[in-house]
């Protein structure tokens, strides 16, 4: 018995002993991960998750949509455009002229509705594509800027809403609309309607990601299209894009076809390379210099513009002194007919941002010359969105010079070569994960190409408003007399959200001498402040 006691004491010792040595031996089995938190729970959480935490994914198909809308005010603006990109003209356009508050849409970023495509196909292979289109959250019409051209054609130049040439035209895929192949070795390669390489560079490198209302670029897309504003985008394109050894890359572009395939010119070719350096070691001034080089050529580069009315005091008659405004579109013709510049245009960009810690310091430089094209097309072409440049009328014909204009396509404006050059700097800073900030200059210059028997010079020119009100101005006689313009801005951002942000900024905006000709106003001191939602 005493026997069958001990061994049973020593087996309940030799157990103890055991779970304690098993409590100190490392677990095999790992409590599971908590469950990712439902990013469509709520409203709440789904604003707090941003596209790659919460994607509106359904097979290889990600939809998605900026919406942005702001109030602005303008010390000299032009009334807003249910058609135009941008709206309102943020920096100074022919058109402004007086101070007015405009709601403002798109000041950051423009409002499209989207769908990107990714489907796997094998050995790293995929089928990618992606289809965009660009609206005003204010008419919900599909921006189409030669729209807002035909909808001021005629019209005196204080009567006009903003209006510009545009390289969005109304297509359903204005924005993008292209399908490829990539490869995380070999690249991605894409055919169809896409961006100019220097178009998504300017939007890389801008400290104010080329936003409408603060930046000169986004004000005006001529900068991304190598001085004509059709040349932001091409219809029908090749794109190529591929990183390599980690930190360089290239890239480059070819359009297919011309007018007919709804191009603004009949060849455009672009190249580019960079690289992504990183600097300083392990010291406080450790960051990342990133640079990119892009050359660029287009042949017969489309810009449109309209007809400008008159209005004037009648001197004699029954309405003696009262004011009438005329069109100034020729007889015979309609507003559906616009004019068009042609020239083959040559593009040099070199840009450069180093990021350090919270902040990013960025600039550049673009070189643009303008030249006579290759081929003056008497007979007319369709432009781009389907509008008509009609055929010039021989002068040969009896009274061509008073019944029809004698030459609706210029092609001799750049007899003596337009040199353009874009210098451009800036900064942003996050201040915490929720608030940034951000300012820029921008300026441009050119050269006096004025090719015409009338020297360049100042001359006063009277404008008559619709009330029968007079004002002159003193400006250079030609916009083809060296000039320049600049601008300068300001913008913070607040983002409690992720998908959710407010901003409020500032652009100044002026044009001198030769870019001034014409202007009634030479100054836009444009305030704006608004609301992004991205879904």
């Amino acid at each position: 018995m005493k026997n069958r006691t001990l061994i049973f004491a020593i087996g309940v010792a030799l157990a103890i002993a055991s779970s304690a040595n098993a409590a100190d031996l490392p677990t095999t089995k790992e409590e599971a991960p908590p469950p990712a938190p439902n990013c469509f729970s709520s409203l709440w959480a789904y604003l707090n998750s941003n596209a790659a935490e919460c994607p509106l994914t359904w097979g290889p198909f990600t939809f998605y949509a900026t919406l942005d809308l702001g109030l602005g005010y303008e010390s000299n603006g032009a009334p807003w455009s249910p058609w135009h990109a941008n709206g309102v003209a943020n920096f100074i356009s022919k058109e402004s002229y007086g101070p007015r508050w405009l709601w403002t849409p798109n000041g950051i970023n423009q409002s499209v509705v989207g769908v990107a495509m990714k489907q796997p196909i094998a050995d790293g292979w995929s089928l990618v594509g992606t289809l965009e289109t660009a609206f005003d959250p204010l008419s919900y019409n599909v921006a189409n800027g030669q729209r807002s051209l035909v909808q001021n054609n005629g019209q005196a130049l204080l009567l006009q809403s903003y209006n510009n040439d545009s390289n969005r035209s109304g297509q359903f895929d204005n924005s993008q609309g292209f399908i490829g192949l990539s490869n995380p070795s070999y690249g991605t390669l894409v055919g169809g309607r896409v961006n100019s390489l220097p178009l998504d560079a300017l939007i890389s490198y801008d400290p104010m990601g080329s936003a409408y209302a603060f930046s000169a670029f986004g004000a005006s897309s001529s900068y991304a299209g190598i001085g004509d504003s059709e040349l932001g985008r091409s219809n029908t394109a090749l794109k190529y894009r591929l990183q390599f050894l980690d930190d360089f890359r290239v890239a480059g572009l070819a359009q297919i076809g011309g007018y007919n395939q709804g191009n603004g010119s009949t060849g455009l070719y672009e190249g580019q390379i960079g690289g992504d350096f990183h600097l300083f070691g392990a010291t406080p001034f450790a960051g990342v210099l990133s640079v990119d080089a892009i050359g660029a050529y287009a042949q017969n580069a489309v810009a449109l513009s309209t007809f400008t009315g008159t209005c004037a005091t009648i001197a004699k008659g029954p309405f003696k002194g009262q004011t009438a405004c005329t069109s100034g579109i020729p007889m015979f013709y309609g507003s559906d007919d616009l004019k068009a510049t042609l020239s083959n245009n040559t593009g040099v960009f070199l840009l450069g941002k180093y990021r350090w810690r919270a902040f990013t310091l960025s600039g550049g430089w673009e070189y643009i010359r303008q030249a006579d094209p290759s081929d003056t097309f008497p007979n007319g072409f369709r432009t781009i969105g389907g509008f008509n440049v009609p055929g010039t009328i021989p002068s040969t014909v009896p009274d061509a010079s008073k019944l029809w204009p004698t030459q609706w396509i210029n092609y001799t404006a750049y007899e003596r070569n337009r040199i353009a050059n874009t210098f451009f700097i800036g900064g942003k800073y996050q201040i915490n994960p929720e608030l940034s900030a951000a300012a820029a200059y921008y300026y441009l210059g050119q050269n006096d190409y004025n090719s015409s028997s009338t020297p360049c010079g100042w001359a006063n020119t009277t404008f008559t408003q619709p009330n029968g009100n007079k004002f002159v101005v003193s400006r250079i006689n030609s916009s083809a007399c060296a000039g320049s313009e600049d601008a300068i801005s300001f913008r913070i951002d607040y983002q409690p959200v992720k998908r959710v942000d407010f901003y409020a900024g500032v652009m100044i905006s002026n044009v001198y001498a030769g870019l001034a000709s014409g202007y009634p106003a030479r100054q836009d001191i444009a305030p704006t402040a608004g609301l992004r939602v991205k879904f």
